[in-house]
C-alpha cells in the first residue's frame, strides 16, 4: 500500500476541513498528506530506534486547541510515483514541502492579527518538518532499494539562522500555507527558502533560513 493510501481517520478529518476551506493544492495529483511530527502521538514508538522523534510541545500541546491551531496537516509530492525517479539532492529525497494551518484568535499579537513571533515559529516548523520527513523518506528509499544502503542520511540538526521578512498582517481566522524549499547544502549547513501565504495566495512572510547538523556526539 502506498503512503498516500495509508491515511488515518484523524488525517481524513483535517483533509476534509481544509478542502472545504478551498485549499486546492491538496487535490493535486500525487500529493501525499501527513500529520506533522509535532502533532503525532508523543508516545508513539519509532519504527527504527535510530529515527528521530519530535519533542515539539509547543505545537503538540500549547497550540493545539479550538482557539489557537485546531487544524494542521502537511503535504508533499510523492517522490516514488514514477519508476524512473532519481534523487540528485541526497540525502534529500524531496526538496519542498508544505504545511497547512488554521489560525484562530488565540494566536493574536496586535489588532486581531497573528503574533509575529508565531509567524516565525510556523516558518521554523516548516523547515524542521522538511528535514524530518526527508529522514523518513531517505530510510524508505534505502529499504526499497532506490538508493544505496550506505547513501548519506540525516543527523540531528537545529535552526542556525532565520532572516524573516513580514509582507502583510495575517488576520484570523485564517488558513495559511507555508512552503519550505531546499536551496542548497554546504557541508553541515542546509539552506532553505520559506514562503507563508494566506488562503488567497498572498505572501504574508518570507524567510531565508539555515539549519545546521550537529557534529556526532555533540547533541
Amino acid at each position: 500500500m502506498s503512503a498516500k493510501n495509508q491515511i488515518s481517520e484523524t488525517l481524513k478529518s483535517h483533509l476534509y476541513y481544509f478542502e472545504s476551506q478551498g485549499v486546492k493544492a491538496l487535490r493535486a495529483p500525487n500529493i501525499v498528506p501527513f500529520i506533522p511530527p509535532s502533532r503525532q502521538d508523543a508516545g508513539q514508538s519509532p519504527a527504527d530506534k535510530n529515527m528521530f522523534t519530535s519533542q515539539d510541545t509547543l505545537f503538540r500541546y500549547s497550540l493545539d486547541s479550538e482557539k489557537t491551531i485546531p487544524h494542521y496537516i502537511g503535504f508533499y509530492e510523492d517522490p516514488f510515483c514514477h519508476s524512473t525517479t532519481t534523487f540528485p539532492h541526497l540525502p534529500f529525497i524531496i526538496t519542498s514541502l508544505s504545511l497547512v494551518l488554521e489560525l484562530r484568535g488565540g494566536v493574536h499579537g496586535f489588532n486581531a492579527t497573528v503574533h509575529g513571533g508565531l509567524t516565525c515559529a510556523i516558518i521554523d516548523e516548516a523547515m524542521g518538518t522538511l528535514l524530518y520527513q526527508n529522514d523518513l523518506l531517505n530510510r524508505e528509499a534505502k529499504a526499497r532499494g532506490l538508493i544505496p544502503p550506505d547513501a548519506k542520511g540525516f543527523s540531528a540538526a537545529g535552526t542556525a539562522r532565520m532572516d524573516v521578512k513580514y509582507r502583510r498582517p495575517i488576520q484570523t481566522p485564517q488558513t495559511v500555507v507555508v512552503t519550505a524549499t531546499l536551496d542548497r547544502v554546504e557541508n553541515r549547513k542546509m539552506l532553505m527558502r520559506v514562503v507563508l501565504r494566506d488562503k488567497d495566495g498572498q505572501e504574508c512572510a518570507t524567510c531565508d533560513g539555515m539549519f545546521m547538523s550537529f557534529p556526532k556526539g555533540k547533541i
